[in-house]
């Protein structure tokens, strides 16, 4: 069992079949995307340097997403598996520069016991493409660190600025990697080229993306000071942010914490102690600094500044959970023992799988699994040609409902998020009113109309009305109600050519 070969069939093997699964699940079973991918699909069919919420990677890979897959959706699930495969892979590789092969690959399995590796990664966002880059980023930085190669540091810079450009959360691993780096045994690194290479394609990739926030008033940063400012932190958000997130992460862990129990359940092996060996204090420290690090300055901030703090956000967080454990403890890993384990993965995977698939079933218009967004998609776009007879380039509204509208279409229509031209600069307000457009919004009690601004900018808007749809999957048959208004074209053109579809 730990020959080599065998551990690698194993590795490729398991990373293959969840690839797979967490891929073909979402893919079969949903009858939308979640809302971060459409959000992410929003954003992507503008390529900009930055948006509103976050910078541009996850625009850019959902939107190669879509240019792979379409509408189906399934290449933007694949990618959020690559992401959590090369996480995988980057850890696998980071173990075994210090411990056995068996043990780096039941330190990378372990993670198939933490939701935010399995059923949380149908949602493609920065969370998820995070989960790769904090990988790769630790393991090219301890490659750096012990070898003191150019390619090292410069791979380094790479995946610290392509991580920067998907979310700012980053700069909590970059903290602890800076302090490992001050210690007396790292301090020589500074008094060669490696370092500074590195920052040097660091500032150069994430540069485009500062003269873009620069450019629109710094509208990212801004909204990650207001999303963990609000509402205002009293004093006791000092106190109970911190804690719930990090008990958020500890109850994530409950179910690795048993699955590693059960390699001290059953008889000890007679060669036991050919499995304790000495590992290097360094590795250690090293370990706890990318592996602890990250969660401790995130809890500070918190308790420092009584920041909200999401659960998600700590998706990243738990990678080297699996290295620590095993580095630390060294359990006794028999061939049953490791068989035994992957029988409870397996068993744990096919109940995760029901679990997923049940919900969507069982939730109705209570999941956005469930959203009609094709069929919206499907007869704004038919009345629109059946009234103009020419395409549909715009579609404004809330961001979940006009960024269905969008992905559907036919000829990808681009979005007026939320009727707010800072949120949405890629809008030209005079093409917008020579080419014409639908507005949509939710219609509920507290919005049955357009808000009195958006029609106070466009009078022209005609035929309000109220349509209804059929959730996917609802039992109780509760219809979802859409408010649509027209803004006709200007002036007159050519009918355009039949759509597809």
């Amino acid at each position: 069992m730990n020959n080599a070969i065998n551990i690698k069939k194993w590795f490729y093997w398991v990373t293959s079949l969840h690839i797979l699964l967490w891929t073909a699940l979402p893919a079969l079973f949903r009858n939308d995307l979640p809302l971060d991918p459409m959000e992410g699909a929003t954003w992507g069919n503008q390529l900009e340097w930055g948006y509103d919420k976050n910078p541009f990677m996850n625009a850019w890979l959902t939107e190669l997403g879509y240019k792979i897959g379409g509408t189906s959706g399934w290449a933007i699930y694949l990618l959020s598996q690559i992401s959590v495969a090369l996480c995988f892979w980057a850890i696998w590789r980071l173990g075994n520069k210090f411990l056995k092969p068996i043990h780096a690959l039941v330190a990378v399995f372990l993670l198939e016991g933490i939701l935010y590796f399995t059923i949380y990664t149908d949602a493609f966002n920065d969370n998820i493409i995070e989960l790769g880059l904090w990988a790769l980023m630790i393991l090219s930085f301890y490659s750096a660190l012990k070898q003191q190669k150019i390619r090292d540091w410069v791979a380094l810079g790479i995946f610290a600025a392509l991580a920067m450009m998907t979310k700012y959360f980053v700069a909590v691993l970059m903290l602890p990697m800076f302090l490992f780096l001050l210690r007396k045994e790292n301090r020589a690194s500074f008094a060669k080229p490696g370092p500074y290479i590195g920052l040097l394609v660091f500032i150069a990739i994430i540069t485009p993306h500062v003269i873009w926030l620069t450019k629109h008033g710094f509208i990212t940063v801004l909204y990650a000071i207001n999303r963990t400012s609000y509402p205002p932190p009293t004093w006791l958000d000092h106190i109970v942010q911190p804690l719930n997130f990090a008990g958020a992460q500890f109850v994530l862990l409950i179910l690795p914490l048993c699955l590693f129990t059960l390699f001290y359940l059953g008889k000890r092996s007679e060669h036991y102690r050919d499995f304790k060996y000495p590992i290097a204090s360094y590795d250690k420290i090293f370990l706890l600094y990318m592996g602890v690090g990250p969660l401790l300055v995130t809890v500070f901030l918190s308790m420092l500044n009584g920041i909200t703090l999401y659960a998600s956000w700590g998706q990243p967080l738990l990678s080297l959970s699996g290295l620590l454990l095993v580095c630390y403890l060294q359990p006794d890993i028999t061939r049953p023992k490791f068989y035994r384990f992957m029988i409870a993965i397996a068993a744990i995977t096919l109940v995760l799988s029901i679990g997923y698939v049940t919900h969507i079933y069982r939730a109705g218009h209570h999941s956005k699994a469930n959203f009609p967004g094709r069929e919206l998609s499907a007869r704004i776009n038919k009345e629109w040609q059946q009234r103009y007879g020419t395409p549909l380039h715009y579609i404004a509204g809330e961001r979940w409902l006009a960024g269905n509208v969008s992905f559907y279409s036919p000829l990808r229509t681009a979005v007026y998020i939320d009727w707010n031209p800072a949120l949405s600069p890629w809008i030209n307000a005079a093409k917008l009113r020579k080419s014409g457009g639908v507005f949509v919004w939710r219609y509920r009690d507290s919005a049955r109309t357009l808000p009195a601004v958006v029609v106070q900018r466009f009078p022209q808007l005609q035929d309000t009305h109220i349509d209804t749809f059929a959730w996917k999957h609802d039992k109780k048959t509760t219809n979802l109600k859409i408010g649509i208004a027209f803004l006709p074209p200007t002036t007159d053109s050519k009918p355009a050519k039949k759509l597809p579809g």
